[in-house]
């Protein structure tokens, strides 16, 4: 109780030295303003998404097939010893943009398009983990490095700490895409990247999203992290960027410290669950088994979908390891799905929050993906996805990564109902990461009242 007091105050504090309030940093409204923040200009060689694969694959020196085997033990020599011998640099140094050209190349519409008219917001996740690892080798400027020779550096994905889209701009398949961004901060082996998604619209452009990325720079074996240039604010504008990081960095902090599975829920959620689970029960009788199923409900448990992935080379990043976008495509997907059956309605997504990329997963593995319903309010729905991988030796789960996804629909969807204790707590941690994300709670517990209910 004692450091989740320490790490709220130091919250506050960090807010509070910040020209903008911390609601501000969770409000996508506010944040679009930000998008001046740019280096480039219109004599900016515009490249694709295509090319930042390329010019990636080049830079680390991937592997140029499945079979093909690539040794990275002598570029350990390059890596630098300590921070001291990197210089700083600065935000412009890692801004990039790169389009994806879905006016003009049609072959590559076909990738992109949904069977609804759409844009698959999977494949743009795919994108946007590419650009946001670009972003980070960008950032890095190494002077050990030798000329012919790849990066020592091997980054990875850690988190997607928030992706927010815009509530009143639709994607369209026939229009092009502009990925823009840069790192906004850095740690001592970390990064994180803030990146904007805009779509062209009778000749301008349009920003549909704005996703914040933690990346984590390991060693060429990726056995062990790897120290990178610190990050240097130079305006007032990135000086807010970058107070925004640290303040990102302490949140994060206390949602683990309050999680579900640290504490037990606030006295205001006991409650909550109480109530819920006696309007169920049949007191006339003494009986606490459910009898009464509230109207326009489903039990979670029927909100349940599963697939399960074979992991081919196919799937691979540039280190033989399955490629985080490939999950995320996949994750998101079968939670879109699982919205739809739910709500019986065409879903929007709102809302990608806090994906924790806990484990590599090797090729060869058998991706368990798992998606339920875990809490719905009016018109939305928040969706939890889990993936897992599986050893079909031994039938051992281990947990890769767990997606939290809101989604919107026209109309009021149902509520979903928890039958068991376990369920009541994926509720109320369903219920957290939507307060969280729609702006109603600025961390766990933060003005519950009483008189709160699930609904």
């Amino acid at each position: 109780m004692l450091r989740l007091t320490h790490l709220a105050s130091k919250l506050r504090l960090a807010a509070s030295t910040c020209s903008f309030s911390f609601g501000e940093i969770n409000n996508s409204r506010i944040l679009t303003q930000w998008r001046g923040l740019t280096f480039g200009n219109d004599d900016t060689p515009v490249k694709t998404i295509k090319d930042v694969i390329q010019n990636l694959t080049q830079k680390v020196g991937a592997a140029k097939s499945y079979t093909h085997v690539v040794d990275r033990t002598s570029l350990l020599e390059l890596l630098p010893a300590s921070q001291d011998e990197l210089s700083p640099r600065s935000m412009k140094d890692s801004w990039d943009t790169a389009i994806i050209p879905l006016g003009s190349e049609e072959r590559l519409r076909e990738k992109y398009v949904t069977f609804l008219g759409g844009v698959r917001v999977g494949r743009l996740l795919e994108d946007l983990d590419v650009f946001a690892v670009w972003l980070c080798y960008k950032h890095v400027l190494n002077p050990r490095q030798k000329e012919g020779l790849p990066s020592p550096y091997s980054i990875v994905t850690a988190l997607v700490d928030r992706i927010d889209f815009n509530e009143e701009v639709t994607l369209k398949p026939d229009r092009d895409i502009r990925l823009s961004g840069h790192v906004s901060w850095a740690g001592r082996s970390s990064m994180e990247t803030v990146i904007f998604v805009e779509q062209i619209d009778n000749g301008e452009w349009h920003q549909v999203t704005r996703a914040v990325f933690v990346m984590v720079a390991r060693d060429p074996l990726n056995q062990g992290s790897a120290i990178i240039n610190p990050l240097v604010p130079e305006t007032a504008e990135e000086r807010k960027l970058y107070q925004a990081g640290e303040i990102h960095k302490l949140h994060r902090q206390q949602v683990k410290e309050e999680s579900l599975f640290r504490v037990p829920p606030n006295e205001t959620e006991k409650t909550m669950i109480y109530d819920l689970f006696m309007s169920m029960a049949n007191p006339k009788e003494l009986s606490f088994a459910i009898k009464n199923k509230p109207a326009n409900s489903v039990w979670m448990e029927n909100t349940r979908l599963k697939n399960l992935i074979i992991c081919h080379p196919e799937h691979r990043n540039r280190f033989k390891k399955v490629f985080g976008g490939f999950i995320m495509r996949q994750a998101f997907e079968l939670g879109w799905a699982g919205a739809f059956t739910f709500s019986k309605q065409r879903p929007r997504i709102l809302h990608i929050d806090d994906i924790m990329f806990r484990r590599p997963v090797e090729i060869g593995s058998l991706l368990y993906l798992s998606s339920q319903v875990v809490y719905s309010r009016e018109n939305h729905i928040q969706i939890s996805t889990k993936a897992s991988v599986m050893d079909p030796t031994t039938d051992v789960i281990h947990l890769t990564n767990i997606f939290h996804l809101t989604f919107q629909v026209e109309k009021p969807v149902p509520l979903a109902i928890p039958r068991t204790y376990d369920e009541a707590l994926m509720l109320l941690d369903g219920r957290r990461h939507y307060q969280l994300v729609r702006g109603l709670r600025k961390f766990y517990g933060q003005g519950e009242m009483p008189s709160d209910t699930l609904i």
